[in-house]
């Protein structure tokens, strides 16, 4: 049984459940329980899991109100068949108001990401999943980049808040991430993402406001899997420990880059999901400012927070074929999102866990990071490059 705290927000008329793989999936667990209509959230028949779930379950309540969802997860957390119930819950993606204006994308130099552009650009056989508010495919320093989804799956990716075809970025949040991530390079337009060359798939999965549900989260991850789209980046997160999504980022088979938040604490001490789960495909990046200072709104975390990268004045793609400057974790991560494509198609039988090391273990080392995260260093695209550079040539 999992620790669930009421206090955090959810969505009211939703209760997401796993069951055994031993249990028949009888109608008897759902007795004394207002059920509207019942959807499979996730199965995976070969997936491997320590706790037995056979299938997670997405349970829609007729009655819209907190206590509902209390008392189904109470009535479903008795039946043995149940491995838990927990709330669908709401996590904030992370952003911060813009600062003033202090140089033009000063993160790219402070990654070296010129010098690795020497050696790669990276590859349109690279897929990144942005799991976000959609991105705005029509922006022009995007659309060449976009992934085109299989038919009968969406368009540049899919909508899995409104559950339709169609991601378009309503806030402008996931756009900015996809820009830093892979904007077309060289071609005198706007800005240039990490990656010139790459796919990304819009997966979205809030709406018009800065919340996004677990539930929706879910389901991208799953999307992901399912089109071996290799490497998603998830700039959002919150306070409550959710079962049901970390046990789909443990049987995502890609690598999971998580923003670590921007509540200037420590998360060893007080995690923030997803990037503080023990889970061996996710890097956790923290934030740092023009002077290589962690950002002071950016959480940190010596066992829990990986990697630090630029997410202070950053400048990127915006709704409407407009640029804007942003701060936050969110601006960090697609940093490192793009730096595993630029490693993934300059080497593409890299395993996941290798990009992962490789990524981590040519952090550039900073005094101002010891002991903040668990490299002690900043993103550096160049190392990164580097060392498979001298792999290759062994």
């Amino acid at each position: 049984m999992i620790l669930i705290n009421y206090e955090y927000d959810f969505v009211t008329g939703k209760v997401i459940v796993a069951l055994n793989k031993d249990c028949t999936y009888p109608d008897s667990i759902f007795i004394g329980i207002d059920i509207e209509k019942i959807e499979i959230l996730y199965h995976d028949e070969n997936a491997t899991d320590i706790e037995n779930i056979g299938v997670m379950l997405l349970v829609y309540l007729k009655p819209q109100t907190k206590q509902a969802v209390i008392s189904a997860i109470e009535k479903l957390e008795a039946n043995p068949c149940v491995v838990f119930a927990e709330p669908d819950y709401l996590m904030d993606l992370f952003i911060l108001p813009n600062d003033p204006y202090y140089g033009y994308l000063w993160g790219m130099d402070r990654i070296n990401a010129p010098i690795a552009w020497n050696y790669t650009t990276g590859s349109p056989d690279v897929v990144v999943g942005v799991i976000d508010s959609g991105i705005d495919y029509n922006q022009p320093d995007i659309n060449n980049n976009m992934w085109v989804a299989p038919y009968g799956q969406g368009i540049y990716g899919f909508d899995f808040y409104y559950n339709n075809d169609n991601p378009m970025d309503e806030t402008g949040h996931g756009t900015h991430v996809a820009g830093t991530i892979g904007a077309i390079g060289n071609n005198a337009v706007g800005v240039t993402g990490v990656c010139w060359n790459i796919k990304m798939a819009a997966l979205k999965i809030g709406g018009n406001s800065n919340r996004v549900d677990i539930a929706a989260a879910i389901q991208a991850i799953e999307y992901a899997n399912k089109n071996k789209i290799s490497i998603l980046n998830n700039s959002w997160g919150g306070r409550p420990y959710s079962a049901a999504l970390k046990y789909a980022i443990d049987q995502y088979d890609g690598l999971f880059i998580a923003a670590a938040g921007n509540n200037g604490m420590n998360n060893d001490r007080f995690p923030i999901y997803p990037a503080s789960y023990d889970s061996a495909h996710i890097i956790s990046v923290a934030a740092i400012n023009e002077v290589d200072a962690l950002a002071s709104f950016s959480n940190f975390g010596a066992r829990s927070v990986d990697i630090a990268a630029p997410g202070t004045n950053i400048l990127s793609t915006d709704l409407y074929g407009r640029y804007t400057f942003m701060n936050g974790t969110s601006m960090a991560a697609p940093h490192v999102a793009g730096a595993a494509a630029l490693l993934k198609g300059y080497m593409p039988d890299l395993t996941t866990l290798e990009i992962k090391d490789i990524i981590l273990s040519s952090a550039n080392k900073h005094r101002n990071l010891n002991g903040r995260v668990s490299t002690g260093g900043i993103l550096d695209v160049r190392a990164m490059i580097e060392i498979v550079t001298t792999i290759a040539t062994v």
